[in-house]
C-alpha cells in the first residue's frame, strides 16, 4: 500500500523500548509518537542517553520495538521478518555514528558501496556505474579510493563513504544518527554540505538525530526534543529555539 502525498512518509505511535538489565529493566524510549514528511527533515535533539538513538533505530527495528507501530509508505513494519522487511530496507537507510563500525574493513571501497545492490541482484556493470555515481556524488574520487579499504581512508572519507553505501539504493528516507559528532568541526561542515545537497537534489527525508544545537538547528525544518524516553515538545525549528516552551527545551537553548 502507498501512502498519498498528503500523508506522512513515516508515522511513529506510541513507540517503547525496554531492555531487561541484571537489577531489572531499562525503559530507554516510553510512547514516542512523531510523524515525518515526504522532503523534510526532523531533527531529534536531547542529551546523551535520552533514548534519541534508540528511537531510530527502533524506527529501522534494529531491534524492533518491544510496542507500538512504525508505518513507512503506509505499510506497517513492525511484526514483519527480516524476509518481509527487505523489500523496504533498499528505501530506508541509517547513516551512523562510526562508519568504520559498520563498513567491512576488509572489503574494498567499491565493494562496500556496492554491497546493497548486489543483494538486489543488479547487474555487474549497472552496480559498477551506480557505486562510481554515488562516490562522485559525495565528493569522492572512484579511481583513488575505489580499491582501497576503509582503514586506509580519514574519518571525513569514511563518512562520506556511508553515505555513498545508503544513497547508491536511492532511498527516500534517510536516519541519520549523530553523522557528524565525531569528526573534527572543518570536516562536520563538508560532511552536513553533502547532506544538504542530497536532500535537496532528492527531495529526500531525514530524520536528523544529534545533540548539537547548532547543527540541528541549521540543517532542519521541524526539532522534536527528547527528554528521558519521552518527546516533549515538537515544533518548527526557528519557534523551538526562540520561544522554546519546554523548560527542558528552554534549559537545552
Amino acid at each position: 500500500m502507498s501512502a498519498t502525498a498528503a500523508e506522512p512518509l513515516l508515522r511513529v505511535t506510541d513507540l517503547h523500548q525496554r531492555f531487561a538489565v541484571p537489577r531489572g529493566t531499562v525503559h530507554a524510549v516510553s510512547g514516542v509518537s512523531l510523524e515525518l514528511r515526504h522532503g523534510e527533515t526532523l531533527g531529534l535533539v536531547g542529551e546523551s542517553g535520552c533514548g534519541k538513538s534508540t528511537t531510530g533505530r527502533a524506527i529501522l527495528q534494529l531491534p524492533p520495538p518491544t510496542s507500538g507501530s512504525v508505518t513507512f509508505d503506509g505499510a506497517e513494519l513492525t511484526g514483519r521478518s527480516a524476509k518481509q522487511l527487505r523489500p523496504v530496507r533498499r528505501r530506508l537507510q541509517a547513516i551512523f555514528q562510526d562508519p568504520r563500525s559498520v563498513l567491512n574493513p576488509r572489503r574494498k571501497v567499491r565493494d562496500v558501496v556496492g554491497e546493497g545492490l548486489a543483494i538486489q541482484g543488479v547487474d555487474t556493470a549497472t552496480a559498477r556505474e551506480r557505486v562510481d555515481q554515488a562516490l562522485l556524488d559525495v565528493g569522492l574520487d572512484p579511481a583513488q579510493v575505489g580499491d582501497r579499504r576503509p582503514g586506509e581512508v580519514s574519518g571525513g572519507q569514511c563518512q562520506r563513504i556511508a553515505i555513498a553505501r545508503a544513497m547508491v539504493l536511492q532511498p527516500e528516507l534517510l536516519i541519520c544518527d549523530e553523522p557528524v559528532s565525531a569528526l573534527d568541526v572543518s570536516v562536520q561542515a563538508q560532511v552536513l554540505n553533502v547532506l544538504a545537497t542530497m536532500r535537496r537534489e532528492r527531495s529526500l527525508a531525514m530524520l536528523l538525530i544529534a545533540h548539537d544545537l547548532a547543527v540541528v538547528r541549521a540543517f532542519s525544518d521541524r526539532v522534536a526534543v527528547m527528554y528521558l524516553g519521552k518527546i516533549v515538545e515538537v515544533g518548527d525549528a526557528e519557534s523551538i529555539y526562540t520561544r522554546p516552551a519546554h523548560p527542558y527545551t528552554r534549559a537545552l537553548v
